[in-house]
């Protein structure tokens, strides 16, 4: 029976951790480089720029705060 994941824990983590994931993100775009089935990873690329982007405004919204570890 498989498992549903639909919540990731961030306690502990910062808004630079997440300014750093999505730095690493634009620099791949810019580079251009992918692996796999080209469509396919750029697909998925602009899933998760879009997902972080969300997270990272949540992060920075001064009414929002993530716990410590």
């Amino acid at each position: 029976m498989a498992n549903t994941l639909d919540n990731i824990d961030i306690r502990g983590m910062r808004p630079a951790h997440f300014d750093q994931l999505l730095t690493l993100l634009y620099e791949n775009e810019r580079e251009g480089s992918y692996f796999g089935n080209r469509e396919q990873y750029w697909k998925r690329h602009e899933e998760l720029k879009t997902w972080l982007e969300n997270v990272v405004e949540q992060v920075y919204d001064k009414n929002n705060k993530i716990p410590k570890k």
